[in-house]
């Protein structure tokens, strides 16, 4: 069955910096905003990796104030490499929200 969070999941898991994120990568659950959002924001992460997080996290709920900051689409195309983008596009062509 196809539910918001295993749609997010499998968005997530298009770009490659995700693979890095346990938030995303167990898949238990298939998607957790709260966990991601938390990871983004540790410190930890690669600057591209949390403008990557910002992004699911703004397609998940664009009105919710995430501890990692707002999603910039500019900063995201300046530091995304071209794997990162053609999966933006892919998603943009025929954009969806849960």
């Amino acid at each position: 069955m196809t539910t918001p969070e295993n749609q997010l999941a499998e968005l997530a898991r298009t770009f490659p910096s995700m693979d890095r994120c346990p938030a995303i990568m167990q898949r238990l659950p298939p998607f957790d905003a709260n966990m991601l959002d938390g990871w983004a924001a540790s410190g930890g992460p690669s600057h591209g990796e949390r403008v990557t997080a910002q992004f699911l996290l703004a397609v998940w709920d664009p009105d919710q104030e995430w501890k990692s900051g707002r999603f910039n689409l500019m900063e995201a195309l300046r530091v995304w490499d071209e794997r990162h983008r053609e999966a933006f596009l892919k998603w943009a062509s025929s954009p969806w929200w849960p």
